[in-house]
């Protein structure tokens, strides 16, 4: 008669067999030899027996679970709570920075298992209070950017005015302008009302990536001012190199009190009379018309400023056009102009493929149209246009504004359903 082949078993089915709470189906499935073999194998000649005498309560506690439904009920909820003490333990910084995706874990696993062996017993073995678990719960909610539940803190803006906030970070006409100005921009559209800060805030929430060029940031001590339009004027050449490596000098002329950049030339040289015929422009086209009778024109001491230039301005009268040269005949630097030359290419210029002189020609005027027509925060929301034709700021109705918007605002959250998350 052919033999019949050796059957092998697994480990656990072993185990179970010593332990006796192997099933009945598996025992009479087992050939009666083969268990009288394992019944009566000499288990103390085998190696390992020692260290099974050593730790036998732990198998004895195994065979209490297996033969119990209700401990294995009890083990079965009580494992997950092992799991969620060991995850709180791990990132307990995250919990406590309230990041919300975190904090869901641990609530979701601990009403999973409070439904089993109840929530206050569940609470005492993770060593939580009430109030923590509280504290807990309302940090989570998933209809607020902050994660706070919206019934609990009104004050929190409103969905239509979170999707104003998207809308205008995301729309490419602003894509390059600072955050400030796209706030006023927003502002003066009457599209929202509420504080720079919160604004701010609320882009650092939903994590409003903003293209930016690289840029060194230099502290500066607050430069001179002037108390109107046209008193006092800046002119200054920068340095821009094109994509085929070309050097070109921008020559900038821009008003201290409004920033508004008055005049610009593009020219392959630094010469002094590029920056005469930009002077002559802007004397002629914004100081001759004006009722001044005296403005001056702050520039450094580089060669560009000199010669027919001064000689210019010193024969300028109605209003006399007075040259100084900054950190020589005053204290201050002349650091407005070069502030917006760096403005020009950090926030506009860079942001393009400039490939030759050309195409920097077609690209400047468009960067100072943008300069001087969108709102900057040091003007209280307006551009430097208007402050030049004379607007002014009402820091007054803005401030009601936004304390009418916040009234509204809370009144309006007040109604909303709570969150699952809240109590």
């Amino acid at each position: 008669m052919p033999l019949r082949p050796k059957q092998s078993y697994h480990p656990f089915v072993m185990i179970a067999f010593y332990l006796h709470f192997l099933p009945e189906e598996i025992l009479t499935v087992i050939p009666r030899s083969t268990r009288h073999e394992w019944q009566h194998k000499p288990v103390a000649e085998l190696f390992g027996y020692h260290w099974y005498c050593k730790n036998q309560h732990l198998f004895q506690t195994l065979q209490q679970i297996a033969g119990s439904r209700k401990l294995q009920q009890i083990n079965k909820a009580l494992l997950p709570i092992i799991a969620v003490q060991r995850f709180m333990h791990k990132y307990r910084l995250l919990i406590r920075n309230r990041l919300s995706g975190v904090s869901e874990v641990v609530l979701r696993n601990i009403e999973k298992a409070g439904k089993q062996i109840g929530l206050s017993f569940c609470l005492k073995l993770l060593q939580l209070s009430r109030q923590q678990y509280w504290q807990l719960k309302q940090r989570i909610c998933s209809q607020s950017p902050l994660s706070l539940c919206i019934p609990k803190h009104p004050a929190q803006l409103l969905q239509r005015e979170v999707n104003t906030i998207k809308k205008y970070c995301e729309d490419t006409r602003y894509i390059h302008w600072p955050l400030a100005s796209v706030y006023h921009q927003m502002i003066r559209d009457k599209a929202a009302f509420f504080h720079i800060s919160t604004f701010y805030k609320y882009v650092t929430h939903l994590k409003l990536k903003r293209t930016t060029a690289q840029k060194r940031r230099k502290n500066h001590t607050k430069g001179i001012r002037a108390a109107a339009p046209l008193q006092l004027l800046h002119a200054d050449v920068t340095v821009f190199r094109t994509a085929d490596n070309l050097k070109v000098y921008i020559y900038l002329i821009q008003d201290n009190f409004s920033r508004a950049v008055l005049g610009f030339v593009v020219n392959r040289c630094c010469k002094a009379s590029v920056m005469l015929e930009l002077v002559q422009k802007t004397y002629t086209g914004y100081l001759q018309s004006t009722a001044l009778e005296h403005c001056c024109l702050m520039t450094d001491d580089g060669s560009e400023n000199f010669g027919p230039v001064k000689s210019f301005l010193q024969n300028t009268c109605n209003p006399v056009f007075e040259h100084i040269i900054a950190q020589k005949d005053i204290e201050f630097s002349n650091s407005m102009i070069e502030a917006a030359n760096k403005n020009l290419k950090y926030h506009f210029l860079y942001h393009k493929h400039i490939a030759d002189f050309d195409s920097l020609c077609h690209w400047l005027p468009e960067a100072i149209s943008d300069f001087n027509n969108r709102p900057h925060h040091i003007l209280n929301g307006f551009t430097p246009l208007e402050v030049l034709n004379g607007k002014t700021t009402d820091k007054n109705a803005a401030i009601a504004q936004r304390q009418v918007a916040k009234i509204e605002r809370i009144a309006e959250n007040k109604q909303q359903k709570c969150c699952s998350y809240s109590f």
